[in-house]
């Protein structure tokens, strides 16, 4: 696994920038991911804003895994 350097929410565009290293730079457009989730509840979508915005590492691993943002949603409406 490709390990990131920097990730940052960019709250202008809506997307997680990460840098993986000097010369490669990484941007997940938000909408886009998030679009690919199903939701139990209409205010499900806060897991992924909130982690989007204050762990934007995390949220750039798993949007990038198959099911990744998928299992997060599942498991933080577990605990909830």
């Amino acid at each position: 696994m490709t390990k990131i350097i920097f990730a940052m929410y960019n709250p202008e565009t809506d997307c997680v920038e990460v840098s993986l290293n000097e010369n490669t730079h990484v941007s997940f457009n938000c909408q886009k991911c998030n679009a690919s989730v199903r939701l139990n509840e209409p205010s499900d979508i806060a897991y992924l804003t909130r982690l989007a915005r204050e762990e934007p590492g995390l949220y750039a691993k798993l949007a990038s895994k198959d099911g990744g943002l998928q299992g997060y949603v599942e498991a933080m409406g577990e605990f909830n």
